[in-house]
Order: structure tokens, then C-alpha cells, then sequence
């Protein structure tokens, strides 16, 4: 489900991360705005706000709708390749750069997390940065062939609950491509999130809820390329919808 709030943009309530896929890629077909991307065509909205409510990485909806391959190469690249390679179907930039995985790794950031966690439960500094320094350099390097980190940072934040402790979950995105790649970035979010939950809860000797997942993307777009297919996926949805009742 999702709203337009004036005038902070669309809004997506959602009780699963399929169901926040699906909405997403259905605003932007509806609503988008046509605009250039490096001279791509492509529909897209800016600032869109994203909750989920008890996330589950295991999902009908991603399972029954969403790319298999693309789902599996973004969990590759989160949780075992090096190097980050497009998967879009008109790739953007050459295979090379460090991988969301390889980033993890450098800052050994899924230690810190837990670390920080299970030292300070109520720490605000539990965040993972995808961004680095050089990142900026090699983008101004090679402006026609770069690549820069779709999903920007992940906050973990913990609140004292009666019988434990729930998680909350917070990321940014600089952009987000609706229809081909958010479902696998969701997938992996909350893949990440259960492992460092499964981590700390070792550590802290307590229960550990993960309660919601909060995403704050700047650019929601598809792309010309996927224009028909995304446009059929949703009209089926409402048809599927339409006969269930």
C-alpha cells in the first residue's frame, strides 16, 4: 500500500518486503515522472519512504514474482562476491569495483555492529557505510564507466523490550532501480539484519524481535527497457487481485 504525503512524497506501508516491492514498482508505473538517466529513459520518483513491519527474507510474494537470478547475484554480492558486476539488463558500468561484500569485509563492519551492540544496546552509532573516500576519486576518474553504491548505509537500533529486545532497521539509498533489483536488495537487508540479530543475540544472552525495516530512497526508477514487463506484472497483480474476491 501506498500514499502520496503532501509534500513529503510517496509513502509505502507494507507488512512484508514483497508486498513493499510490489508497491514500489506499482507507484512508480503510476506515478512516476519521465526523465533522463545519462541519457536512459526511465520513470522515477524522488523521496520515497519505505516501512516494513516484522520483515522475513522468505517471502511468497518475492518467490512467486520476483528474478530468481537477480535476487541470487545481489545476495552474491552482499554476502560472497568480491566484485560488484550490473546485473541490470543494459549494464551501466564495467564488472570491478568492491562489492558490498568487500566492503563488509574491509571494515570488518558486521563485527562493529555487533560489538557495538552487545556493548552499548542502545548505541545510535550501529551503522554500516557503503560509501568510502576513494569512491569519490574513482567516480571523477572515469565519469562514463563508474560506480558508486546504490545503498548508501544501514543503521541497526535496539530498544528494551519486556522479554528481550527488538530491532530496528534503517537504510538509505542514493537510488534504486524498483523493478529489477529492490526485491534483492530487501531480501539481502534482511538476510543481514537476521545474521547479525542470530550474532548478538549469543552475546547479549536475549531474545532479539526484528520489528520493522524503515528505507528512505532518493531516486525510485525503472528503466525503458523494463517498461512493458513491469506494467504487465502489476496489471496481473490486479487481475489476480480482482478474481480472488
Amino acid at each position: 500500500m501506498y500514499k502520496l504525503i503532501e509534500p513529503f512524497g510517496y509513502h509505502i506501508s507494507a507488512n512484508t518486503i514483497g508486498d513493499a516491492w510490489l508497491s514500489l514498482v506499482g507507484a512508480v508505473i503510476k506515478h512516476g515522472v519521465k526523465t533522463l538517466d545519462e541519457g536512459r529513459e526511465r520513470l522515477c520518483l524522488q523521496n520515497v519512504r519505505l516501512r516494513v513491519e516484522g520483515p522475513n527474507f522468505r517471502d511468497k510474494l518475492i518467490d512467486r514474482y520476483g528474478d530468481k537470478k537477480k535476487i541470487e547475484d545481489i545476495i552474491f554480492l552482499t554476502f560472497k562476491g568480491l566484485k560488484m558486476y550490473d546485473c541490470d539488463v543494459k549494464q551501466s558500468f564495467s564488472p570491478g569495483p568492491k562489492s558490498y561484500y568487500a566492503r563488509l569485509k574491509e571494515g570488518n563492519m558486521i563485527n562493529y555492529v555487533v560489538e557495538r551492540l552487545a556493548e552499548i544496546p542502545e548505541s545510535k552509532k550501529a551503522v554500516i557505510s557503503f560509501i568510502h573516500w576513494d569512491d569519490y576519486k574513482a567516480v571523477l576518474d572515469n565519469p562514463k564507466d563508474d560506480y558508486l553504491p546504490c545503498i548508501v548505509s544501514i543503521q541497526f537500533r535496539m530498544l528494551q523490550k519486556p522479554r528481550g529486545y527488538s530491532m530496528n532497521v534503517t537504510f538509505n539509498s542514493r537510488s534504486i532501480d524498483a523493478f529489477q533489483k529492490s526485491c534483492g536488495n530487501l531480501v539481502a537487508i534482511t538476510m543481514l539484519t537476521n545474521k547479525i540479530i542470530s550474532r548478538l543475540e549469543k552475546r547479549v544472552g536475549k531474545k532479539i524481535f526484528f520489528d520493522s525495516l524503515d528505507g528512505m530512497i532518493t531516486d525510485a526508477h525503472i528503466y525503458e527497457e523494463c517498461y512493458q514487463e513491469a506494467s504487465f506484472l502489476i496489471k496481473k497483480l490486479k487481475y489476480e487481485k480482482t478474481k480472488s474476491l
